[in-house]
């Protein structure tokens, strides 16, 4: 009899344990097989996320500059580009878009119609991106209400950019 009762309390302590453990927090988007792997860094820039990548494998050569596609974005509508941006917002809900830039000019990126996403936490880091720009303004991504926590898509930029991959350098 006393085991029975060892037996019990251990697993009444492991329950407790396991119900102890913080489930409330959201994961970080899983890889796909479109994605490479790694780990989550922490919060802000101060941890690199040099050589990550999301998506497909960035193959233009030619970089458009960001401030380029700004100003004349009838030029590039409906082209692939290859451009880079410090990374001002991420959807925090499922990491599904992203804006990059700067105080002066932005790009709205989303992430190829949800084929991958990006670490919430990218925010701050630059990244190169490749996809491409489409005409008018930017369009709720998310599809349902559910997706992203709401029908706004989080858009400040007026310049929207298709992303086939993503890559960090920093």
């Amino acid at each position: 009899m006393p085991r029975l009762h060892l037996l019990l309390a251990s697993s009444a302590l492991l329950l407790l344990a396991a119900c102890a453990q913080d489930q409330t927090a959201a994961p970080e988007p899983k890889a796909t097989a479109s994605t490479i792997a790694a780990t989550t860094p922490t919060q802000g820039a101060a941890s690199s996320m040099a050589g990550r990548t999301f998506g497909e494998k960035i193959t233009a050569a030619d970089e458009v500059s960001l401030a380029d596609v700004v100003a004349e974005p009838a030029r590039f509508a409906d082209k692939t580009i290859k451009t880079t941006g410090t990374v001002q917002a991420v959807c925090q809900k499922a990491g599904c878009w992203m804006e990059i830039g700067d105080t002066e000019k932005r790009a709205h990126i989303k992430m190829a119609g949800h084929a991958f996403s990006v670490p919430r936490s990218s925010n701050g880091h630059r990244a190169i991106v490749q996809g491409v720009v489409k005409g008018g303004e930017p369009q709720n991504e998310c599809g349902t209400k559910d997706a992203c926590g709401g029908t706004e898509n989080g858009a400040i930029a007026k310049i929207e950019i298709v992303a086939t991959g993503v890559e960090f350098v920093d």
